[in-house]
């Protein structure tokens, strides 16, 4: 028995972090049902790339 896939993967790469990121979306509702990293962990890379930015800015 085959069923049909009713979810897509997306690649794409975070445009403020350069991480890249998996989403996992369902193709009736177009919601994404998951996401590797998750938006948290996406945030905190990029608060963690502002504060290295202020670092080498206050040692220069």
């Amino acid at each position: 028995m085959v069923q049909s896939l009713t979810s897509n993967l997306e690649f794409s790469v975070d445009e403020d972090t350069g991480i890249n990121v998996i989403k996992v979306v369902d193709n009736e509702t177009g919601d994404v049902i998951r996401q590797i990293p998750s938006k948290e962990v996406l945030a905190i890379a990029q608060s963690l790339s502002q504060l290295q930015g202020l670092m080498v800015r206050e040692q220069a």
